[in-house]
Order: structure tokens, then sequence, then C-alpha cells
């Protein structure tokens, strides 16, 4: 699994050209073909695929063709005979194709020219029976014969020459290239680049072969030369560095994957990479609907031989429902055939574009459906970053169960990435620990949750049913096969109260530990049964099994002569000193037995006393007539200091031991009470002599200055602790009054000689501010907090005025001295001193604080005037009714207001 190369290539070139791509050389059948790429660092790309894609690399191109004569044929040959020389020199040249070739390949003429015809026969049996013997042609001699031998073995030993460096392929759409070729031509030339170029689809043999022969039906069966043209690529550049397992400046190694490319690799390779610290190996099995990896089962075996776990996988190239069920139809096919384990994880490949639909969760999804139905629920996803629908595929599984494919030029063992996935694939170019007999490229990852190894370990293929309720080893290993015929895991109880246990590998446990459901821990010795009893070990360590084997923790037991051991949380029996329980301490000795009614004397003259239960004194201890002392958690007294018991509750012991009651001063100015129980007073007030009020804040200190509480309550002690009460206080310059109770008041306070201050809803008292009461009754209260009276100037020339009563005069008249002024409704004196209404004469008349209705006469002339009926409405006055009226000659005469 390389990185995907997405050269912008047009979809005819597509199909006219194939190129195939084995570590560092490119090899192109039928066409010459020149790429040239500059150098870029790929990181996203994945192909998990076994066609092979373009890589971004610069190239130099050469063109060799092969020629040699081959034997004649009749034109009445059949067209059989033609069908199966083409699929066979198709298989050739496929597999020529997917051989591992070095940095540069020249094939050589003189080779071909000296090659012999059953050289030729040899290979292209060989080839054709791995491609696909069901289908195959039993006509092997005469596809051969009419194949040119020469050109077969140039080529196949050029390409065997190379070597395998770069096996590995950029993208592993299938490896199934030996089993499909395309229509035969009359030449063998034409047959050749045929088969070449269509040597990726994923037609049958059958289909290939029938194509053939329609082809050779219209077509001359004679041919005197064959040419074969070959296109070598050389001194490709891989798109990522190459590096060996092992090397610690890179990302640790935890899994390889290998397709049929690495079918070179033997047991020695797998041997090397569980030395090399790789733990899993992850396999194709299928490609689409109708493909498997012919080598897949012997990987499996040689990996699970050298102790390494296996997974399995499955290239996608689904896209509706239907494909999705008939994909997943041919994976279970594999698996169900080769008895593979229903706990091997098994991973979706989903790099392909065909698979690129909105419905590809819900296809996949579908796939998933498939497998569990036949009991295989382990699940897990590889992709990329740049995979168009890879949120949508990821979320069938879950973050923690993708496989993620990104490359960077160097990867960094100090530098991982995609750290929140199950694994990370991070290079393509690394190659197997040296002296390994496979020298191509590999595909490595980095596991960062134990996901690949949550599988069926070694254990890939289920057991035969020889081993039926019996022990069988393998290896240094021992198992036990149940009625079933598989291996068991878990608790196995026989005999006379005997235990066993079978790990997730089914191994048994020897001289090791289990830790079971409950924290229930058990100790399985040499012979694999689990222990009871006490058990000595280690450096003078101890720890006891029950008749049930399951280790004591956290509890005592009794060993002969009324032998006390205590044996801790970790389950080893105690020595010295223990706390346990609500502060209680016991002693062990140094033979783990504990102290009863003795006496032991710790370092630094510390001493304690264990009483009849083996309880050492701490705590609070009452004694005599209402005296405390109290021993630490270190069980030593406390003198001169503080300690805070349950429920926050703080004493003080003096330099007697005894905890003291009463007032404590101490530090600058500080101040703490301590109750008859001996307890500080926090968050609570204490009344001393002479009626002085404290309160103890949530610390113990009795506090000063302002105290906020309840619902807007103020209250202020001074710097003596002691609560303010019918006095005032003056903090940050705000001016505050405390009353009889304690708390600042706030609104009016009438006070001395006719005084009025007010205190606003923060308790501080106004100053230079106006205050509006009920009924709409405007105070002003100046710079000492009073209410003024009087006249006050204020703004630009602007006058109001204050009476007795501190209330600001509206719609009323005021002589002040000599001086009649008039102020209206908004309380300032208006500018002509006089009013500017008759609503307003009305309303400074002395009568119109008492009367609600009014009648007014203005005389207009001798004996004509204007009469007016004038009524109260709030504090407003309103003319109800205007009429003109006579009045004698002489007028209205000399009258007074009331008459």
């Amino acid at each position: 699994m390389n990185f995907k190369t997405h050269n912008h290539i047009n979809a005819k070139t597509t199909k006219r050209f194939k190129l195939y791509k084995s570590g560092k050389l490119w090899l192109v059948a039928g066409v010459t073909f020149c790429s040239f790429v500059g150098s870029a660092i790929i990181n996203d790309q994945i192909a998990h695929a076994d066609t092979v894609t373009v890589a971004k690399t610069a190239t130099t191109v050469t063109r060799t063709t092969v020629s040699a004569d081959s034997k004649t044929s009749n034109d009445s040959a059949s067209s059989d005979t033609v069908s199966t020389t083409a699929n066979k020199v198709a298989n050739t040249a496929s597999n020529i194709a997917h051989q591992p070739n070095s940095a540069t390949t020249n094939l050589n003429t003189s080779q071909a020219a000296t090659a012999t015809s059953s050289t030729t026969t040899k290979a292209a049996s060989s080839i054709l029976s791995q491609a696909d013997s069901e289908t195959a042609n039993s006509n092997t001699s005469q596809a051969v014969t009419a194949t040119s031998s020469a050109a077969t073995e140039a080529v196949s030993s050029a390409a065997n020459q190379t070597g395998q460096k770069v096996s590995s392929s950029n993208n592993k759409s299938h490896e199934a290239t030996a089993h499909t070729t395309s229509a035969a031509s009359g030449s063998i030339n034409q047959v050749s680049s045929t088969a070449i170029k269509s040597a990726t689809s994923t037609e049958n043999t059958n289909k290939a072969t029938s194509v053939a022969s329609n082809a050779a039906k219209h077509q001359a069966t004679t041919t005197k030369k064959a040419d074969l043209n070959l296109t070598t690529v050389t001194a490709s550049t891989p798109e990522t560095d190459v590096w060996t397992i092992g090397d610690t400046t890179r990302p640790r190694v935890d899994v390889v994957d290998v397709a049929s490319y690495q079918s070179a690799m033997t047991q020695s390779d797998y041997n090397k990479l569980k030395a090399a610290g790789v733990k899993t190996v992850i396999i194709k099995t299928t490609e689409g609907t109708g493909y498997t990896n012919p080598v897949a089962l012997a990987q499996a075996k040689m990996a699970n031989a050298a102790g390494l776990n296996v997974d399995f996988y499955h290239y996608a190239t689904f896209n509706t429902a239907d494909t999705a069920q008939m994909e997943a139809t041919n994976m279970a096919n594999f698996l169900v055939k080769n008895n593979v384990s229903k706990k091997v994880l098994l991973f979706a490949d989903m790099e392909d574009a065909k698979t690129y639909t909105v419905n590809a969760t819900a296809n996949l999804n579908t796939f998933w459906s498939v497998l569990n139905a036949l009991g295989y629920t382990n699940h897990g996803v590889y992709t990329s970053n740049t995979y168009l629908y890879r949120d949508a595929v990821i979320k069938t599984v879950g973050q923690s169960r993708v496989w993620r494919a990104q490359y960077p030029y160097t990867p960094s063992a100090n530098n991982l990435w995609n750290t929140d996935d199950g694994a990370w694939q991070f290079s393509s170019t690394a190659l197997l620990p040296s002296g390994s007999d496979y020298t191509g490229y590999i595909d490595v990852s980095i596991c960062y949750n134990g996901l690949t190894e949550d599988s069926a370990g070694t254990n890939t293929f289920s057991t035969p049913n020889e081993f039926v309720n019996q022990y069988h080893w393998e290896g240094n290993k021992l198992y036990f096969y149940g009625s079933n015929g598989q291996p068991i895991t878990g608790f196995r109880h026989y005999g006379n109260n005997k235990l066993e246990y079978y790990g997730s590998d089914h191994a048994q446990y020897r001289n090791r530990y289990l830790t079971a459901a409950n924290n229930q821990l058990y100790y399985f010795g040499s012979n694999g049964d689990a222990i009871t009893g006490l058990r000595h070990y280690a450096n003078n360590k101890l720890e006891y099994y029950g008749t049930d084997h399951i280790q004591y923790r956290n509890r005592y037991a009794t060993v002969g002569n009324n032998k006390l051991y205590y044996f801790g949380s970790n389950g080893d029996a105690i020595s010295g000193l223990r706390h346990y329980g609500n502060n209680k301490l016991e002693f062990y000795g140094t033979d783990h037995i504990q102290y009863r009614n003795r006496y032991y004397t710790a370092a630094k003259n510390k001493l304690y006393y264990f009483g009849g239960n083996g309880d050492a004194i701490t705590g609070l201890r009452h004694y005599g007539h209402n005296k405390l002392e109290y021993y630490g958690n270190d069980h030593v007294q406390y003198r001169n200091r503080y300690y805070t018991a349950a429920k926050n509750r703080l004493y003080y012991f003096g330099s007697n031991g005894d905890a003291i009651s009463g007032l404590r001063h101490y530090g600058n100015n500080k101040l703490e009470f301590y109750g008859t129980d001996h307890i500080q007073y926090r968050n609570r007030y204490y009344t001393a002599a002479k009626n002085k009020l404290y309160y103890f804040g949530d610390n113990g200190d009795a506090i000063t200055g302002l105290r906020y509480y309840g619902n807007n309550k103020l209250e202020y002690y001074g710097a003596d602790h002691v609560q303010y009460r019918n006095r005032y206080a003056t903090v940050n310059n705000q001016l505050y009054y405390f009353g009889s109770n304690g708390d600042a008041i706030t609104g009016l306070r009438h006070y001395g000689n006719n005084k009025l201050e007010y205190y606003g809803a923060d308790h501080v008292q106004y100053r230079n501010r106006y205050y509006t009461a009920a009924k709409n009754k405007l105070y002003y209260f100046g710079g000492n907090g009073d209410a003024i009276t009087g006249l006050r100037h204020y703004g630009n020339n602007k006058l109001e005025f204050y009476g007795t009563d501190h209330i600001q005069y509206r719609n009323r008249y005021v002589t002040v001295g000599n001086h009649r002024y008039y102020f209206g409704s908004n309380g300032d004196a208006v500018s002509t001193n006089q009013p500017q209404t008759e609503a307003d004469i009305i309303g400074s008349m002395r009568v119109a604080q008492k009367a609600q209705q009014i009648v007014t006469v203005v005389q207009n002339g001798g004996s004509t005037a204007t009469l007016k009926l004038w009524q109260k409405q709030g504090n407003t006055w309103r003319n109800l009714l205007t009429s003109s009226s006579r009045i004698g000659n002489g007028g209205i005469g000399n009258s007074h207001e009331g008459n």
C-alpha cells in the first residue's frame, strides 16, 4: 500500500496505456512512455489496491524491442489454440509486469535470441496455473508453441535479474493481472500488447478466452515473427525516503501489511519482523466481487508461525448496497472456507474512487452486516485524509477503529500524526531488517490503542476437532480444547478444588497473576494451578490466598496460634504502622504480626500505644474536667497548633496540649474565638461582655470593616472587631449609618433639630444629589448629606426652593426677604417672578390648598367681566366653564380673597 499518485491523464489515455511500478522500475508494454514530474512530498494519498498508478518521479526512458521467431501454425488451427495462446501470453506479460525490478532494467536482445523454447513452455505453464487453473485451456503445449520462446525467456530473465527491490505497489487494486486477458490478434505482438494493456481487467479467464477465440476467427493464425515491445524507466525515485525497520529515529513499527506482491517473503522474513518488535501482519484477502489473494492463506500461516497476530483487509470497489453485499460475500467466502477465527479483525479498505457516493455510510454498513451475520463482528476502516467520503466511512466504526494512511517524506519518532486514530500507516518504503530474504519495500504502521491486536493472536484459524476436552502444547504454551474442539479462554475448575486460567490467546497462565472481575487477584503456580494459603516471595514479602484461590487484599487473616496478619491493597502482608478506618492506626512487626496491648516508640521519640483491639490512640481525646487533647494523623499529641476535625471544625491546642476556649488574640491584631466545646467559631456571631458583638468569618478571624449579608444587609466592625451600632462609618469616602441593630440603614433618616438625610439601596448617604420620595416629593441633599431648605441656585441661573419640610416647591409662590418668587411645575422659579397662566395663579392661592373647586371673576371693563369655574385634578387646576358676566358700575369693589 503506497500513496496513490494523481497525475492528470485523460480517460482515453488511461484506457490505452497501463503502467506498472515495482520499486524503482516502471515497465510499460506496447508503448514508449516518459514522465517528468518534479519532486514532491505526498502525505495524504493511499493505495491499498493492486493496480499500479503512475509515480510522481523524474524518469529516464529507454526502449528495447525483443523479437524472436515463432513456430508457424497452419491456417486450420482451432480458435481454442489461439485463445489459449492469447491467455498465456497475457498472463506471462502480466507476470513480468508484476516482477520486482531494480533501479535499472536493460533487456538484452542477445538473451532473447538464445532463449530456448522449453524454458518458455515452463514459464508460461507456471504462470497460467497460478493465474486461474480452473479456466485454463488444457492445450498448454499448443499455446506455448504459438508463442515466441525467445521473447518470453528474455523478458522473464531480464525481469528476474533486476531483483526484488521495491515489490510493494503504489496502488493495490487487485493482483489479478495473471487472471485476465484481452482479445487476441493475428500476430503475437498484437496479442502480447493487448494482453498487457488489459492485465488489470477484472474479467475472468473464460471471458478473455472467448474474446480471443472470436478474434481468431477473423485473423490469420500463422505468424512468422513476434515482437514484444518493452519500455523500461530507470532511476525512478520513491515518493518517500527509504529506511529499514528497526531505525529508532522513525515511528515504532507495530504493523506491516502485505498482499500478493509480498508472496516472495519467507518464514525467515516473518521471524525477523517478530524479532524487530512487529506485533501484527494485516493481509489482503479479497478485492471487489471476484478476486482473492492466492497467497493470503500461506502468508497468514507464516505470520502465525512467527508468533505474529494476523488481521485481514478487503479492497472495496462497491458503490451500491447490492455490490457491497456481493463484495462482503466474496470476503466471507475466504473467511469461512479457511475456518478463520471469528475474533480476527477485518478492515474495509476505503480508498478507491469507485466507492465515491453519498451513500458511502449505508453501503459500508451493508458490507459489515453481511460479515456480522456470519459472526465476524470485529471491524475497522482503512482510509486517508484525501478520501472523499472519509468521515462517512469512519462513522461506521468510530475514530478509535480507524487505520489511516498519511505519509510524511521522512517519518520521525518525534512527530507522530493521527494519534486519535487506532493506527497510522506512515510509510510504504520501509525495508525488512538486514539479512532478510525479501528485499522489496513494505508498508508499515504504528498502533496507538491496541486496535490491530484486538484479534485472534496466532490462532487465526480454527483448530481441527482432534483436540476435544484435552490439553495441547504448542511450543511452550499449553492450551485446553473444550467439547467443541476450540481452545478455551477464562477459568477452568477441575479436580479437587483446582483452578486454572487461559488468557485471550488461549494459553494457560503459569507463574503469573491474573486480575479477574471485581478486581479479584489469583496467582497461578508453575503447574498452572491457582494457589491457596500463605505465599512467601521476594524480599520478606508475604501474601495470602483463600480457599477460593482469591488473594486477600485489605483484609485480615488469622493463621495458626491466633497470629493476625493484615494484607494491604497490593496483597502484601504489611509491617510497621498501618493507618486504617476512621484515622485508626495499628502496628505490625517485622514478622508481619500485629501488636496488641503494648507500646511502640518510633523515631524522634514519638510514642504510640496500641490497645486491646490493636488500635493506636488517635484523634480527639476528652479527659478530666472538660479537657481535650488531640493526637494527629501521625498519632503524636498536638501542642501549640491547630487541628481541623470533621465538618471543618477547628481546635487550637495550647502549650500544655489542652484545647482552649474563649477569645484568643494572635498575630497582627487578629482575634478568634473558641466555644465551650473548644471549637473555633466560623461564620457566626459572638456577644461578649458589655453587649459587644463580634463576627467571625469563614477563616475563623473576627472581621473588621463592612460585611454584607442576608437580603442586601450591611454591617460594620471597627478595628477592635466590635460591631458598630447607632453610629456612622466612612468607608472609601462613602458615609454609612448603622442603626440600633447594627444594620446600615436605607431611606430617609430624621435626626437632630429638623435634620434629614437619605441613604440609598446601597446604604450610602446621598450627597449633592436629588431624591424623589412618595407622592412625587423631591428632596435635595447637600454636600454634608443634609436635606436643604430655602432657595437653591444651580445650573445656568436656575433657582429652586425647599420648604421647612425639605420638600421642593412646585406651582406655588414664596416670598423670601422682600422678593416674591413663583416656582413652576418642574420646581424652577419662573424668570418673570409672575405666574405664566391663570392655572398657576389659581394653584398659588392659599384657598387652593383646601378647595376642590374655585370660581374666578376677572373684570374686563367698567361693568363687564369673565367668570370661570376651576376644578382641581390631581395637582393641576382645570378650567371647566367660562362665561361673560356683568358687575356693578363700581366694579367688584373693595374685596379680597375668600369673600
